[in-house]
């Protein structure tokens, strides 16, 4: 048989490429499976052998008394001699050179891609005819226009490879630059929207604060105790929410929050209100978004308990609910439907809807329901694995 230089030499090699990529990656089935060392065998195996039915195809046209089987039998051989000898010759250089190729100029890189696989074709003639036990081979091989054509065909498939590949390694170093650049300006979003909710449950609501001061001056002559205990839960408030400018936003800080708020209102309604606060010490260390109870326990005393003539309780619930951190704020109040305006309607709600959609997406939700026998019980699921993962990550820095 005619001996002709095979472009499965060139193709052969899963690094004949400027990017970590087969050539076999043109092929969208094939960017399925992940890179691995016996993944580019496979392929290699695979790319070498459809070049060796190319070239029996061309050899039963170009001689149609041929046998194909015959002649895919001979180029089937030097395919995978040729094949798996450049794709050990890019591994080990690619060893030696490592990632600084990548970084190289086009016409370093083109020599790189060229030389190499010229290198490795001579040495894979040579094990294939001794396989095929070819005498005359040498002969053959080293004969100057021989030499010539088998360089020349290689520079031109190298070429063709690059020519292919070069353009979607820029692409993906563009997408990959973008989803830096996306991550980095949705990182400062999340950060800045954080800042912005800390400073706002850093404030005590102004209304607020007049109110109670005017309750302590209206209690100071009658009930000087009462007024006594007002004022110093007004300065634990006050300091807790100094705290919650600087500090981490725990639950548990949260509650502490909460606790103070709760004190001065029920200092205020005095028998129309009684709450509880239940947090295992568990969840109470979970770093979690600033001002998630704050608006919830404000609506509930606003709309619930407040318009009530006997007033009500007020219980807020922290626990686990499956894969879930579930919050929950029930009153005994006048529920959803006492007033034109609505409980689930208010601007602080709104405002912590879009939070959670902008921070969780779909993984976090806020529903607002009737509370048998009556009121209003309003609940927060967030996934609980962000929690735990980033209290582990602060660990383990720690």
């Amino acid at each position: 048989m005619a001996f002709t230089p095979s472009p499965a030499a060139d193709a052969g090699c899963g690094s004949t490429v400027p990017i970590t990529a087969h050539p076999l990656e043109l092929i969208p089935f094939f960017r399925r499976f992940p890179r691995s060392i016996p993944r580019d065998l496979v392929y290699t195996a695979i790319w070498n052998t459809l070049f060796a039915v190319f070239f029996a195809l061309i050899a039963i046209v170009v001689d149609t008394r041929a046998s194909f089987l015959r002649e895919l039998r001979g180029t089937f051989v030097f395919a995978q001699c040729i094949g798996f000898l450049i794709h050990a010759g890019f591994m080990i250089c690619d060893r030696i050179v490592g990632i600084r190729i990548h970084g190289a100029k086009l016409w370093v890189r083109a020599l790189y891609y060229s030389v190499i696989p010229i290198v490795a074709i001579f040495p894979g003639y040579m094990l294939a005819f001794w396989l095929l036990n070819i005498r005359d081979g040498m002969a053959w091989l080293f004969d100057p226009s021989v030499i010539v054509s088998i360089v020349v065909l290689s520079m031109m498939i190298s070429g063709v490879l690059l020519l292919v590949f070069i353009p979607r390694e820029r692409a993906a170093k563009a997408e990959a630059a973008m989803a830096r650049e996306q991550a980095r300006v949705a990182a400062a979003e999340k950060e800045t929207t954080d800042a912005r909710f800390k400073l706002l449950e850093a404030q005590v609501e102004p209304h607020f604060l007049y109110n109670t001061l005017a309750h302590v001056v209206s209690l100071v002559d009658h009930e000087p105790k009462i007024a006594k205990r007002m004022i110093e839960r007004l300065i634990t408030l006050l300091r807790a929410t100094a705290s919650a400018a600087t500090g981490a936003a725990t639950l548990g800080g949260q509650v502490e929050l909460l606790r103070a708020y709760l004190d001065i209102l029920e200092l205020r309604m005095g028998s129309r209100l009684t709450w509880s606060i239940d947090v295992p010490p568990d969840l109470a260390a979970l770093r979690v978004p600033p001002m998630l109870l704050q608006p919830l326990v404000e609506n509930a005393v606003k709309h619930g308990l407040e318009p009530n003539v006997d007033g009500g309780a007020l219980t807020v619930t922290a626990r686990r609910g499956g894969p879930r951190l579930v919050l929950e704020v029930a009153d005994t109040g006048c529920g959803l439907g006492s007033t034109t305006e609505g409980v689930a309607s208010g601007l602080g709600l709104a405002n912590l809807r879009a939070r959670l959609a902008a921070l969780y997406g779909d993984a976090a939700r806020l529903t607002i329901e009737e509370s048998a026998p009556r009121g209003t019980r309003a609940t927060i699921a967030l996934p609980l694995a962000a929690f735990e993962h980033e209290a582990a990550a602060v660990k383990v820095a720690a």
